[in-house]
């Protein structure tokens, strides 16, 4: 009797001290610059996103370009990832009751917000807070709208450019766009829609995942890929990655390249390429399939356990065991960062 006494003792202290913590916490007001700061200080990198590498996009060259400057080097990235994660996890503490409309904070021109529609004009940029789980930029000439903030946050990209900033964690943050759905997974990233509803993302902290006609695709920071409407998302690819191989993707993604398109891939493909690969093998079937398998397999090794015929079988088991091994990964991060990334995805079902 005592001790259940004693139990239920603890357990009142318990939910007592929990409803006593802070339901909000704040991050440092300086923090974002220092991570701007940080990603600045990196060794020079191309000053936009990748081109298309196909006419067959709706996308010009410089349209398809994401104006809110360079992508972080290979090595100056981490302490601003770093950083960013510190900032997802602190966000954490927002749980789902970070919702609540948008509002404009800044602007360099003249735009109109009226019932959940924002649009800039042609020499407009605009920033806004996204309820509690971060900011937006805004370019000129962008179509924005807000479909939901609970209990996720929902926007809709209908034409133009964003530069999103999220400190939330996974899964609270979505923008739409008539190609597909980028689903925020931490935590910065620019998103550009051309006038054919076609899309190009880049990830210059964390990871996105691109969601579209039952299909995804992972993309991780510093890599970039493209939507179109009718197609699944397309496969990721590196910025740094050659141009033969950004065009021979587009044929396969896009054109009905098949599995000529498969094999410049593979011609193409460098040892820094094996997210690219990784998710050839479940766009390819048969010998196509079993080719880009030994081509990543020599690149980057399978796990102990996973076999040759579980990849080919798309076993979910061995496919995520090689995924959280490949350079570029977020498995490869160091544990403490995949941690605070975990933590921040168990603290936000509550």
């Amino acid at each position: 009797m005592k001790r259940d006494s004693t139990e239920a003792d603890l357990t009142r202290d318990l939910r007592a001290r929990l409803h006593a913590l802070p339901r909000e916490v704040a991050p440092p007001p300086g923090l974002w610059g220092d991570i701007v700061a940080r990603l600045a200080d990196a060794r020079p990198a191309p000053a936009t996103a990748p081109a298309v590498p196909s006419r067959a996009w709706g996308f010009r060259r410089t349209a398809a370009r994401v104006p809110f400057g360079a992508p972080a080097s290979r090595w100056g990235v981490r302490p601003a990832l770093a950083a960013a994660l510190v900032l997802c996890l602190a966000g954490t503490l927002w749980l789902r009751h970070g919702g609540g409309a948008w509002r404009v904070t800044q602007a360099s021109g003249a735009y109109t917000l009226s019932d959940g529609l924002l649009a800039t004009a042609a020499s407009t940029r605009a920033r806004l807070d996204v309820g509690r789980l971060g900011e937006v930029e805004v370019a000129p000439r962008t179509r924005l709208r807000l479909l939901a903030t609970r209990p996720d946050h929902r926007l809709a990209l209908d034409r133009g450019s964003i530069a999103a900033r999220i400190s939330a964690p996974p899964r609270l943050f979505y923008v739409e766009t008539p190609s597909g759905t980028a689903v925020d997974l931490g935590c910065a990233y620019t998103l550009a829609v051309d006038p054919r509803g076609g899309s190009l993302i880049h990830v210059t902290v964390g990871w996105v995942e691109l969601d579209g006609r039952g299909a995804s695709s992972v993309v991780p920071f510093n890599m970039s890929a493209y939507t179109r409407r009718g197609f699944r998302p397309g496969t990721p690819f590196l910025d740094r990655a050659s141009d033969s191989l950004k065009a021979a993707l587009d044929r396969f993604d896009f054109e009905g390249g098949g599995d000529a398109a498969v094999a410049a891939v593979l011609r193409a493909s460098t040892a820094n390429d094996a997210i690219t690969l990784w998710h050839l093998l479940g766009r390819t079937t048969g010998a196509v399939r079993l080719a880009v398998y030994r081509r990543l397999a020599a690149i980057a090794a399978p796990p102990a356990g996973v076999s040759e015929a579980s990849v080919l079988a798309l076993n979910h088991r061995a496919l995520t065991a090689w995924w959280d091994v490949l350079p570029g990964s977020p498995g490869t991060l160091p544990w403490w960062q995949r941690a605070a990334v975990r933590l921040g995805a168990w603290l936000g079902v509550f």
